[in-house]
Protein backbone atom coordinates (compact mmCIF):
# COMPACT_ATOMS: atom_id res chain seq x y z
CA UNK A 1 0.00 0.00 0.00
CA UNK A 2 2.85 2.35 0.89
CA UNK A 3 4.52 1.58 -2.45
CA UNK A 4 1.27 2.26 -4.28
CA UNK A 5 0.94 5.65 -2.57
CA UNK A 6 4.52 6.53 -3.47
CA UNK A 7 3.88 5.63 -7.12
CA UNK A 8 0.70 7.70 -7.12
CA UNK A 9 2.51 10.70 -5.63
CA UNK A 10 5.25 10.32 -8.23
CA UNK A 11 2.72 10.18 -11.04
CA UNK A 12 0.96 13.31 -9.78
CA UNK A 13 4.30 15.11 -9.49
CA UNK A 14 5.25 14.16 -13.04
CA UNK A 15 1.84 15.31 -14.30
CA UNK A 16 2.17 18.62 -12.49
CA UNK A 17 5.64 19.14 -13.95
CA UNK A 18 4.31 18.41 -17.44
CA UNK A 19 1.74 21.17 -16.92
CA UNK A 20 4.32 23.87 -16.10
CA UNK A 21 7.28 25.59 -17.74
CA UNK A 22 9.77 28.05 -16.27
CA UNK A 23 12.05 30.02 -18.54
CA UNK A 24 13.98 33.30 -18.73
CA UNK A 25 13.18 36.32 -20.89
CA UNK A 26 16.23 38.47 -21.62
CA UNK A 27 15.66 42.19 -22.25
CA UNK A 28 18.73 44.09 -23.47
CA UNK A 29 18.96 47.86 -23.97
CA UNK A 30 21.87 48.62 -26.30
CA UNK A 31 21.23 52.40 -26.41
CA UNK A 32 21.49 55.33 -24.01
CA UNK A 33 17.70 55.68 -23.77
CA UNK A 34 15.91 55.13 -20.47
CA UNK A 35 13.01 52.83 -21.39
CA UNK A 36 9.79 52.41 -19.44
CA UNK A 37 6.98 49.96 -20.18
CA UNK A 38 8.72 48.11 -23.01
CA UNK A 39 6.19 45.58 -24.38
CA UNK A 40 7.32 41.98 -24.04
CA UNK A 41 5.13 39.50 -25.92
CA UNK A 42 5.80 35.77 -25.50
CA UNK A 43 4.21 33.24 -27.86
CA UNK A 44 3.02 30.27 -25.74
CA UNK A 45 1.00 28.42 -28.38
CA UNK A 46 3.56 25.63 -28.87
CA UNK A 47 3.64 24.34 -25.29
CA UNK A 48 1.91 20.98 -24.85
CA UNK A 49 -0.82 22.18 -22.48
CA UNK A 50 -3.42 24.93 -22.26
CA UNK A 51 -1.92 27.82 -20.31
CA UNK A 52 -4.19 28.90 -17.44
CA UNK A 53 -1.91 31.10 -15.34
CA UNK A 54 1.44 32.84 -15.44
CA UNK A 55 3.85 34.63 -13.15
CA UNK A 56 6.72 36.99 -14.03
CA UNK A 57 9.45 37.81 -11.49
CA UNK A 58 12.37 40.25 -11.65
CA UNK A 59 14.96 40.13 -8.87
CA UNK A 60 12.45 38.51 -6.52
CA UNK A 61 9.71 41.07 -7.29
CA UNK A 62 6.52 40.04 -9.07
CA UNK A 63 5.80 41.92 -12.30
CA UNK A 64 2.21 42.28 -13.61
CA UNK A 65 1.41 40.24 -16.69
CA UNK A 66 -1.59 39.20 -18.77
CA UNK A 67 -2.64 36.24 -20.89
CA UNK A 68 -4.42 36.79 -24.21
CA UNK A 69 -6.47 34.54 -26.47
CA UNK A 70 -5.77 36.14 -29.85
CA UNK A 71 -7.83 33.96 -32.19
CA UNK A 72 -10.99 33.43 -30.13
CA UNK A 73 -10.63 29.69 -29.51
CA UNK A 74 -10.63 30.12 -25.69
CA UNK A 75 -6.98 29.08 -25.45
CA UNK A 76 -4.15 31.39 -24.43
CA UNK A 77 -1.82 32.37 -27.26
CA UNK A 78 0.35 35.14 -25.81
CA UNK A 79 1.82 36.23 -22.49
CA UNK A 80 2.41 39.97 -22.11
CA UNK A 81 4.33 42.03 -19.58
CA UNK A 82 6.09 45.42 -19.55
CA UNK A 83 9.80 45.88 -18.87
CA UNK A 84 11.77 48.85 -17.52
CA UNK A 85 15.40 49.03 -18.66
CA UNK A 86 17.98 51.73 -18.06
CA UNK A 87 20.63 52.77 -20.61
CA UNK A 88 22.89 49.87 -21.66
CA UNK A 89 21.18 47.58 -19.15
CA UNK A 90 20.39 43.86 -19.39
CA UNK A 91 17.58 42.32 -17.40
CA UNK A 92 16.45 38.74 -16.84
CA UNK A 93 12.79 38.05 -16.12
CA UNK A 94 11.85 34.66 -14.70
CA UNK A 95 8.58 33.49 -16.25
CA UNK A 96 6.46 30.54 -15.13
CA UNK A 97 3.46 29.39 -17.14
CA UNK A 98 1.09 26.72 -15.87
CA UNK A 99 -1.81 24.61 -17.08
CA UNK A 100 -3.43 24.89 -13.65
CA UNK A 101 -4.94 27.62 -11.50
CA UNK A 102 -6.36 30.95 -12.59
CA UNK A 103 -4.58 34.10 -13.67
CA UNK A 104 -3.94 36.66 -10.94
CA UNK A 105 -5.68 40.01 -11.39
CA UNK A 106 -3.47 43.10 -11.49
CA UNK A 107 -4.45 46.79 -11.36
CA UNK A 108 -5.79 47.96 -14.72
CA UNK A 109 -3.65 50.44 -16.64
CA UNK A 110 -5.70 50.23 -19.83
CA UNK A 111 -9.39 49.93 -20.68
CA UNK A 112 -11.40 48.64 -23.65
CA UNK A 113 -15.12 48.44 -24.26
CA UNK A 114 -17.73 47.79 -26.92
CA UNK A 115 -21.48 47.99 -26.34
CA UNK A 116 -24.79 47.40 -28.05
CA UNK A 117 -26.91 50.51 -28.57
CA UNK A 118 -30.22 48.78 -27.83
CA UNK A 119 -33.69 50.35 -27.83
CA UNK A 120 -34.00 49.88 -24.06
CA UNK A 121 -30.97 52.07 -23.35
CA UNK A 122 -29.22 49.32 -21.37
CA UNK A 123 -26.08 49.45 -23.55
CA UNK A 124 -25.01 45.86 -22.79
CA UNK A 125 -21.34 45.04 -23.27
CA UNK A 126 -20.51 42.90 -26.29
CA UNK A 127 -17.24 41.31 -27.35
CA UNK A 128 -17.77 41.83 -31.06
CA UNK A 129 -20.11 42.12 -34.01
CA UNK A 130 -20.24 40.94 -37.65
CA UNK A 131 -22.61 41.91 -40.45
CA UNK A 132 -22.88 41.81 -44.24
CA UNK A 133 -20.64 44.41 -45.82
CA UNK A 134 -23.57 46.52 -47.03
CA UNK A 135 -25.29 46.59 -43.62
CA UNK A 136 -25.24 49.84 -41.66
CA UNK A 137 -24.43 48.96 -38.04
CA UNK A 138 -22.63 52.18 -37.10
CA UNK A 139 -25.44 53.40 -34.83
CA UNK A 140 -26.06 49.94 -33.37
CA UNK A 141 -22.65 49.83 -31.68
CA UNK A 142 -21.87 52.00 -28.66
CA UNK A 143 -19.96 54.27 -28.97
CA UNK A 144 -19.99 53.76 -32.80
CA UNK A 145 -17.13 51.27 -32.49
CA UNK A 146 -14.75 49.73 -29.97
CA UNK A 147 -13.09 52.23 -27.62
CA UNK A 148 -9.77 51.75 -25.81
CA UNK A 149 -7.30 53.78 -23.80
CA UNK A 150 -4.04 53.98 -21.87
CA UNK A 151 -3.35 56.56 -19.18
CA UNK A 152 -2.14 58.99 -21.84
CA UNK A 153 -4.49 58.68 -24.82
CA UNK A 154 -7.80 57.17 -25.90
CA UNK A 155 -9.13 55.96 -29.24
CA UNK A 156 -12.10 54.37 -30.95
CA UNK A 157 -12.40 52.73 -34.36
CA UNK A 158 -15.61 53.38 -36.28
CA UNK A 159 -17.40 50.20 -37.33
CA UNK A 160 -18.40 51.29 -40.83
CA UNK A 161 -16.82 51.76 -44.24
CA UNK A 162 -14.71 54.68 -42.96
CA UNK A 163 -13.09 52.70 -40.14
CA UNK A 164 -11.68 56.02 -38.91
CA UNK A 165 -9.56 56.15 -35.79
CA UNK A 166 -11.19 58.78 -33.57
CA UNK A 167 -9.32 60.52 -30.74
CA UNK A 168 -10.10 61.43 -27.14
CA UNK A 169 -7.81 63.90 -25.36
CA UNK A 170 -7.16 64.02 -21.61
CA UNK A 171 -6.17 66.75 -19.22
CA UNK A 172 -4.83 64.30 -16.66
CA UNK A 173 -3.06 60.99 -17.14
CA UNK A 174 -5.68 58.49 -16.03
CA UNK A 175 -8.37 56.12 -17.35
CA UNK A 176 -11.62 57.91 -18.21
CA UNK A 177 -13.64 56.08 -20.86
CA UNK A 178 -15.58 53.91 -18.43
CA UNK A 179 -17.08 57.19 -17.22
CA UNK A 180 -17.43 59.24 -20.42
CA UNK A 181 -17.37 56.75 -23.35
CA UNK A 182 -16.26 59.62 -25.64
CA UNK A 183 -19.45 61.58 -24.80
CA UNK A 184 -18.31 63.96 -22.07
CA UNK A 185 -21.14 66.10 -20.73
CA UNK A 186 -20.88 69.51 -19.11
CA UNK A 187 -20.44 68.06 -15.62
CA UNK A 188 -17.60 65.83 -16.86
CA UNK A 189 -15.75 68.76 -18.39
CA UNK A 190 -16.18 70.81 -15.23
CA UNK A 191 -14.75 67.87 -13.24
CA UNK A 192 -11.60 67.86 -15.39
CA UNK A 193 -12.40 65.02 -17.77
CA UNK A 194 -11.30 65.11 -21.38
CA UNK A 195 -13.36 64.74 -24.54
CA UNK A 196 -13.41 63.83 -28.22
CA UNK A 197 -10.87 66.16 -29.86
CA UNK A 198 -11.01 65.43 -33.60
CA UNK A 199 -13.59 66.18 -36.29
CA UNK A 200 -12.46 64.05 -39.22
CA UNK A 201 -15.14 65.12 -41.69
CA UNK A 202 -14.33 63.57 -45.06
CA UNK A 203 -10.66 62.99 -44.20
CA UNK A 204 -8.88 59.87 -42.96
CA UNK A 205 -8.42 61.40 -39.50
CA UNK A 206 -5.36 60.04 -37.74
CA UNK A 207 -3.78 56.79 -38.93
CA UNK A 208 -6.82 55.25 -40.63
CA UNK A 209 -6.14 52.44 -43.11
CA UNK A 210 -7.44 53.20 -46.60
CA UNK A 211 -6.97 52.37 -50.26
CA UNK A 212 -5.23 55.12 -52.26
CA UNK A 213 -7.00 55.64 -55.57
CA UNK A 214 -6.63 58.53 -57.98
CA UNK A 215 -4.35 60.34 -55.55
CA UNK A 216 -6.81 60.32 -52.63
CA UNK A 217 -7.92 57.73 -50.04
CA UNK A 218 -11.23 55.96 -50.62
CA UNK A 219 -13.61 54.20 -48.25
CA UNK A 220 -13.53 50.44 -47.63
CA UNK A 221 -16.80 49.63 -49.38
CA UNK A 222 -16.21 46.45 -51.34
CA UNK A 223 -16.38 43.86 -48.56
CA UNK A 224 -18.69 40.85 -48.10
CA UNK A 225 -18.54 40.83 -44.29
CA UNK A 226 -17.40 43.54 -41.90
CA UNK A 227 -16.65 42.73 -38.27
CA UNK A 228 -15.11 44.18 -35.15
CA UNK A 229 -14.20 42.69 -31.78
CA UNK A 230 -12.25 43.42 -28.62
CA UNK A 231 -9.51 40.79 -28.42
CA UNK A 232 -7.80 41.90 -25.19
CA UNK A 233 -9.08 44.13 -22.38
CA UNK A 234 -5.96 44.56 -20.22
CA UNK A 235 -4.67 45.14 -17.62
CA UNK A 236 -1.51 45.96 -19.63
CA UNK A 237 -2.64 46.12 -23.24
CA UNK A 238 -5.79 46.32 -25.30
CA UNK A 239 -6.27 44.76 -28.72
CA UNK A 240 -9.12 45.69 -31.05
CA UNK A 241 -9.62 43.89 -34.35
CA UNK A 242 -11.39 44.89 -37.58
CA UNK A 243 -12.22 42.24 -40.17
CA UNK A 244 -12.90 43.04 -43.83
CA UNK A 245 -13.86 39.76 -45.45
CA UNK A 246 -13.80 39.60 -49.23
CA UNK A 247 -12.01 42.94 -49.66
CA UNK A 248 -10.43 42.83 -53.12
CA UNK A 249 -10.94 39.06 -53.03
CA UNK A 250 -9.07 38.60 -49.75
CA UNK A 251 -9.82 38.48 -46.04
CA UNK A 252 -8.05 41.32 -44.22
CA UNK A 253 -7.60 41.64 -40.47
CA UNK A 254 -6.44 44.90 -38.86
CA UNK A 255 -5.42 44.97 -35.20
CA UNK A 256 -5.03 48.08 -33.07
CA UNK A 257 -2.74 47.44 -30.07
CA UNK A 258 -2.30 49.91 -27.22
CA UNK A 259 0.02 49.32 -24.24
CA UNK A 260 -0.08 50.90 -20.79
CA UNK A 261 2.21 53.90 -20.50
CA UNK A 262 2.17 54.44 -24.26
CA UNK A 263 0.83 57.28 -26.36
CA UNK A 264 0.89 55.36 -29.64
CA UNK A 265 -1.17 52.55 -31.14
CA UNK A 266 0.52 49.77 -33.10
CA UNK A 267 -1.54 48.90 -36.19
CA UNK A 268 -1.03 45.42 -37.67
CA UNK A 269 -2.61 44.53 -41.02
CA UNK A 270 -2.70 40.96 -42.29
CA UNK A 271 -4.26 39.46 -45.41
CA UNK A 272 -4.72 35.82 -46.40
CA UNK A 273 -3.38 36.63 -49.87
CA UNK A 274 -1.76 39.38 -51.93
CA UNK A 275 -3.85 42.55 -52.30
CA UNK A 276 -3.26 42.90 -56.02
CA UNK A 277 -3.99 46.24 -57.67
CA UNK A 278 -4.65 47.75 -54.24
CA UNK A 279 -2.40 50.55 -52.98
CA UNK A 280 -2.86 50.87 -49.23
CA UNK A 281 -2.16 54.08 -47.38
CA UNK A 282 -2.49 55.84 -44.06
CA UNK A 283 -1.88 59.38 -42.90
CA UNK A 284 -2.97 62.38 -40.86
CA UNK A 285 -5.53 65.01 -41.70
CA UNK A 286 -4.96 68.75 -42.03
CA UNK A 287 -6.71 70.00 -38.90
CA UNK A 288 -8.62 73.27 -39.24
CA UNK A 289 -8.06 76.10 -41.70
CA UNK A 290 -4.55 76.96 -40.52
CA UNK A 291 -3.07 73.45 -40.31
CA UNK A 292 0.65 72.86 -40.60
CA UNK A 293 2.20 69.51 -41.38
CA UNK A 294 4.22 67.32 -43.69
CA UNK A 295 4.97 63.79 -44.82
CA UNK A 296 8.57 62.63 -45.27
CA UNK A 297 10.49 59.89 -46.98
CA UNK A 298 11.50 58.38 -43.64
CA UNK A 299 7.95 57.10 -43.05
CA UNK A 300 6.84 59.93 -40.78
CA UNK A 301 3.73 62.08 -41.31
CA UNK A 302 2.73 64.92 -38.99
CA UNK A 303 0.06 67.54 -38.54
CA UNK A 304 -0.86 70.29 -36.07
CA UNK A 305 -3.99 72.40 -36.09
CA UNK A 306 -7.05 73.63 -34.25
CA UNK A 307 -10.74 73.02 -34.93
CA UNK A 308 -14.08 72.25 -33.32
CA UNK A 309 -14.13 68.56 -32.29
CA UNK A 310 -17.91 68.37 -32.82
CA UNK A 311 -19.63 70.85 -35.10
CA UNK A 312 -22.99 69.81 -33.71
CA UNK A 313 -21.99 70.78 -30.16
CA UNK A 314 -20.02 74.00 -30.51
CA UNK A 315 -21.55 75.37 -27.32
CA UNK A 316 -20.12 72.45 -25.32
CA UNK A 317 -16.79 71.76 -26.98
CA UNK A 318 -14.53 74.67 -27.81
CA UNK A 319 -11.94 74.47 -30.63
CA UNK A 320 -9.09 72.21 -29.55
CA UNK A 321 -5.53 72.15 -30.86
CA UNK A 322 -4.19 68.66 -31.58
CA UNK A 323 -1.03 67.13 -32.95
CA UNK A 324 -1.27 64.02 -35.13
CA UNK A 325 1.43 61.58 -36.13
CA UNK A 326 2.01 58.38 -38.10
CA UNK A 327 5.21 56.37 -38.43
CA UNK A 328 5.65 53.59 -41.00
CA UNK A 329 8.77 51.40 -40.61
CA UNK A 330 10.98 51.16 -43.71
CA UNK A 331 9.96 47.57 -44.50
CA UNK A 332 6.35 48.68 -45.01
CA UNK A 333 6.85 52.19 -46.43
CA UNK A 334 6.20 52.76 -50.14
CA UNK A 335 6.30 56.54 -50.55
CA UNK A 336 4.40 59.72 -49.76
CA UNK A 337 1.30 61.47 -51.06
CA UNK A 338 -0.77 64.56 -50.25
CA UNK A 339 -4.13 66.01 -51.11
CA UNK A 340 -6.22 68.89 -49.83
CA UNK A 341 -7.33 66.98 -46.71
CA UNK A 342 -4.34 64.95 -45.52
CA UNK A 343 -0.65 64.08 -45.51
CA UNK A 344 -0.18 60.42 -46.41
CA UNK A 345 2.23 57.48 -46.38
CA UNK A 346 1.87 54.70 -48.93
CA UNK A 347 2.04 51.19 -47.51
CA UNK A 348 3.31 47.84 -48.77
CA UNK A 349 2.96 44.33 -47.40
CA UNK A 350 5.80 41.86 -47.00
CA UNK A 351 5.86 38.38 -48.50
CA UNK A 352 3.75 37.09 -45.62
CA UNK A 353 1.03 39.61 -46.59
CA UNK A 354 1.63 41.58 -43.40
CA UNK A 355 2.42 45.20 -42.54
CA UNK A 356 2.46 47.43 -39.49
CA UNK A 357 2.66 51.10 -38.60
CA UNK A 358 2.17 53.34 -35.57
CA UNK A 359 -0.38 56.06 -34.81
CA UNK A 360 -0.07 58.73 -32.12
CA UNK A 361 -1.47 62.10 -31.11
CA UNK A 362 -1.48 64.79 -28.44
CA UNK A 363 -4.11 67.29 -27.30
CA UNK A 364 -3.24 70.82 -26.25
CA UNK A 365 -5.44 70.33 -23.15
CA UNK A 366 -2.92 67.88 -21.64
CA UNK A 367 -1.26 69.11 -18.46
CA UNK A 368 1.83 67.04 -19.31
CA UNK A 369 1.91 67.27 -23.08
CA UNK A 370 2.85 69.34 -26.12
CA UNK A 371 1.41 72.75 -26.84
CA UNK A 372 2.73 73.91 -30.21
CA UNK A 373 3.54 72.57 -33.65
CA UNK A 374 7.28 72.93 -32.99
CA UNK A 375 7.08 70.94 -29.74
CA UNK A 376 4.97 68.24 -31.34
CA UNK A 377 7.09 67.86 -34.46
CA UNK A 378 10.25 67.64 -32.34
CA UNK A 379 8.63 64.92 -30.24
CA UNK A 380 7.64 62.95 -33.36
CA UNK A 381 11.16 63.04 -34.80
CA UNK A 382 12.57 61.83 -31.49
CA UNK A 383 9.86 59.20 -31.19
CA UNK A 384 10.73 57.75 -34.60
CA UNK A 385 14.42 57.64 -33.70
CA UNK A 386 13.66 55.86 -30.42
CA UNK A 387 11.55 53.28 -32.26
CA UNK A 388 14.71 52.31 -34.16
CA UNK A 389 16.50 51.63 -30.85
CA UNK A 390 13.90 49.45 -29.13
CA UNK A 391 15.45 47.03 -26.58
CA UNK A 392 16.09 43.48 -27.79
CA UNK A 393 14.01 40.64 -26.37
CA UNK A 394 15.04 36.98 -26.34
CA UNK A 395 13.55 33.83 -24.78
CA UNK A 396 13.38 30.06 -25.22
CA UNK A 397 10.59 27.78 -23.93
CA UNK A 398 11.38 24.08 -23.60
CA UNK A 399 8.40 22.31 -25.14
CA UNK A 400 8.75 19.12 -23.09
CA UNK A 401 10.60 17.79 -20.05
CA UNK A 402 13.33 15.98 -21.97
Amino acid sequence: MKRYCLLLIGFVSLFAAAQQRTFTVHVKNTAMDDWRDVPVVVDVRRVHFDVKSAKVVLNGREVPCQLDDMDGDCRVDELVFLADVQPMQKRKYKVTISGRGTQKEYPARVYAHMGLNDKYGKLPTIHGIEAPGDSYIFKDVYPHGAEFESELTAFRVYVDNRQNIDLYGKRKRRLELEKTHFYSVKEDLEAGYGNDVLWAGGSMGCGTLRELKGGSPVLIDDVKVRGQRVVAYGPLRTVVEMKDMGWNGNNVRTRYILYAGHREVEVQVESDGPLRHLQLCTGVQRVGTEAVGWTQGNGLAASWGKDYPDYGKKELYQPEAVGLGVYVPADFFAGTAEDSLQYMCKLRMNRQHFLKYYVTFCADMEEEGYHSADEWFAYLRGWRERMLRTPKIKYFIRLNNK
